[in-house]
């Protein structure tokens, strides 16, 4: 049996700083937190980890209009700590509508020719070129989170502040916040919703099942395809099959099989650690294959952790990690391994049939054996995730593989158009 690690919430309450100075030589910031309007629709694409650095610079396109000033600054977590690569910037005249209260198929930004934006990159850093000046709407996105300031910009050089420049912790339409509506279904022993906690996201903004291992509260919400379909994430941590009532082998189920497909399908990001990995392998059969898994469920669960040095695999989640200063760390606490990730048959965005090979981010060494840890593979317009190991909280702050699992979630919740999660018309 594991041991599970409890672990005390760290909150961060965001702000919103700027210098107001209409008068002055530099973009000038006053806040004006303004409403997103709209219905169900609007677009939360964004970028994934590139060092991808500012977009094209509407002074180098001919006939562009002249560049007034740069808007620099840093990308960072709602946390204020970790950088955020990949992150979508921009000035529009009107703010963007609202992201979907549901799940739905992410299509992108998509910008007008000439509009200065920018991508942050592996170290959250951006340069975005301004090409008016006067009110305007600046935006700032990655995945489903997103923070709409309006600010005034006159000529000139500035850096942002960092409070403008943060990711938001929750939703806050009144204010221009938005975040993916998220929930936890506790599985007994990774404590996800501490790392996200420690990420900066509002406790409040975190729906948790909570259960005492996987039982019957559980299968009340996995079997309501309307509450599932009602989230953007939705994450599977690890839990325990083989213990006696009142756990159940919900993995099983065909309406709740029927439900992660239907979601996932339609948009949806499914985020499974460790012995919960049956719900990848009977509801998205073919794609990875479990050391020792056979039919009876949780076959394939390794009762005895092991560590494993990381190597990773993606090299723009290299890069952002990096960064960090995180170029070598372990998986600590894998309890089953990935002997293989498989092409399979599957749906594209608009329902077409394609071939999905899972992409490897993070490789574990098991016995002297490189084998992937933590891999993502696209189901009609949504993405699963799946990794070997926890997040549980080891530590008060942020451990390398949070942060390496955190990046990864980041960029399997951006749109599935485009590689930068822009498209210029």
């Amino acid at each position: 049996m594991k041991s599970e690690l409890s672990l005390g919430t760290l909150l961060f309450l965001a702000g919103c700083a700027a210098n107001a100075d209409p008068s002055g030589g530099a973009p000038d910031l006053t806040p004006a937190p303004t409403a997103s309007t709209g219905g169900q629709g609007g677009g939360a694409g964004s970028a994934p980890l590139p060092d991808a650095g500012p977009g094209p610079s509407p002074d180098a396109m001919p006939g562009a209009p002249e560049v007034v000033g740069h808007l620099t600054g840093t990308v960072w977590a709602p946390n204020g700590t970790v950088p955020i690569a990949g992150a979508l910037l921009y000035l529009a005249s009107t703010a963007p509508e609202a992201i979907a209260d549901h799940v739905y198929c992410d299509s992108c930004v998509k910008l007008a020719a000439g509009t200065p934006y920018a991508l942050s990159d592996s170290s959250g850093h951006f340069d975005l070129s301004a090409t008016a000046t006067g009110k305007q709407f600046l935006v700032i996105q990655k995945g489903g989170f997103r923070r709409v300031r309006e600010i005034y910009v006159s000529k000139g050089d500035l850096e942002l502040p960092n409070t403008l420049t943060l990711l938001p912790p929750k939703t806050n339409l009144a204010q221009g916040d938005e975040i993916p509506r998220l929930t936890v279904v506790r599985g007994a022993y990774d404590e996800i919703e501490a790392s996200l906690q420690k990420l900066g996201i509002d406790a409040d903004a975190i729906d948790i099942v909570w259960t005492p291992l996987i039982g019957e509260g559980a299968k009340a919400f996995l079997t309501d395809a309307k509450a599932v379909n009602s989230r953007h994430i939705v994450f599977l941590p690890c839990g325990d099959f083989t213990q006696p009532s009142p756990n159940v082998d919900l993995s099983s189920d065909p309406t709740i099989q029927k439900n992660l497909k239907s979601f996932v399908d339609a948009g949806g990001r499914l985020y499974v650690t460790d012995w919960h990995y049956d719900f990848i392998a009977r509801t998205f059969p073919g794609f990875v294959s479990f050391e020792g898994a056979s039919s009876t469920a949780c076959s394939g669960c390794g009762h005895l952790p092991y560590d494993a040095p990381a190597e990773v695999k993606d090299g723009e989640l290299a890069s952002w990690m990096t960064a960090q200063g995180l170029s070598s760390f372990t998986l600590q606490k894998n309890y089953t391994a990935i002997s293989s990730v498989s092409p399979n048959a599957t749906t594209d965005a608009q329902g077409n049939p394609a071939t999905v090979t899972p992409h490897v981010w993070v490789n574990g060494q098991k016995q002297g054996t490189s084998r992937p840890a933590t891999v993502s593979f696209e189901s009609g317009c949504g993405r699963v995730l799946f990794s070997t190991y926890h997040t549980e909280p080891f530590s008060l702050e942020l451990t390398p593989q949070e942060r390496a699992l955190l990046g990864v979630l980041l960029e399997v919740s951006v749109c599935t158009e485009s590689p930068s999660g822009v498209i210029v018309k």
